[in-house]
């Protein structure tokens, strides 16, 4: 069942879904947490359909809504591997993928608080973190909230630190449309970019995007060596990340720095000379 999420047959998909949602995540023999288990599992092929990574995200986030999340919820789904994996995909050069991964936090947000996923948080751009802190946004207004989910949830903030200054922010009645215009990554502008065009720019252009050699996964150099390291199933990711030091680059070799202005002078100032895209000037 597990394999048929996000199959390019519609019927086949829904499905899938209905089964995994209804017929094992209530089935009390069987419940939310062990279903999860079966959805949290690594991917076993190196190329993936879009559809894939949504139909897991998607039906993740429906079961963290109805069944909550661990110690809380007995019958939950465990919080770290679900957030984890959330976060992983938030890399994925698709859109639709990344929105799904911010969405899929989120529900787990309106069950912990923020105290609980921070440490995930931690590492990511501020752009990246605003789409996230705008997610929380509408979850602490109700927004989007379905499934069962518990009023004590539906109102108030559910952050354990103040985001900002404490002022009153109006909340957006509607989502704000994602910036197609300007990658997040590299922060190449185009006007008249599209949706497609831009799924094309992560996926080949981008220069601070790569794909791994041994998966053919699209990511961040910045986190090519986590990923060997943590991710990879590829043959040899593993010796190749012992071959890397914890600020060097995966590409180059060269010793980088820790922090993300540091990739960004390396990438895009600089020019990684082992880079294959490059970077436009």
């Amino acid at each position: 069942l597990v394999d048929r999420l996000g199959d390019g047959n519609a019927r086949v998909d829904k499905a899938a879904r209905d089964a995994h949602l209804c017929d094992l995540m209530r089935c009390p023999s069987v419940g939310a947490s062990f279903t999860a288990q079966q959805l949290l599992r690594p991917l076993k092929k190196k190329s993936v359909n879009p559809r894939v990574y949504i139909a897991r995200l998607q039906l993740l986030a429906a079961m963290v809504t109805e069944a909550g999340v661990q110690p809380e919820s007995k019958e939950g789904l465990p919080l770290d591997p679900t957030v984890q994996l959330a976060m992983d995909w938030f890399n994925n050069a698709n859109a639709d993928v990344r929105e799904n991964a911010v969405k899929l936090v989120a529900a787990c947000y309106a069950h912990a608080g923020l105290k609980r996923i921070e440490k995930y948080l931690a590492n990511i751009r501020q752009a990246q973190r605003d789409i996230f802190d705008e997610e929380f946004d509408r979850v602490d207004a109700g927004d989007g909230l379905e499934m069962g989910q518990p009023q004590s949830h539906r109102s108030g903030s559910n952050r354990s630190t103040p985001k900002g200054p404490a002022k009153a922010v109006p909340i957006p009645e509607e989502a704000e449309p994602e910036d197609l215009t300007t990658c997040q990554f590299c922060g190449m502008h185009n006007a008249e970019a599209t949706q497609e065009a831009m799924d094309v720019h992560y996926w080949r252009e981008c220069p601070m995007l790569t794909q791994c050699q041994y998966c053919k996964q699209v990511i961040e150099i910045a986190t090519l060596g986590p990923h060997l390291r943590d991710e990879c199933e590829g043959p040899g990711a593993a010796q190749a990340a012992k071959d890397l030091g914890p600020t060097q680059c995966p590409l180059c070799k060269a010793e980088v720095g820790p922090g993300e202005e540091d990739w960004r002078r390396h990438i895009l100032q600089e020019g990684c000379a082992a880079n294959p895209r490059g970077a436009k000037t």
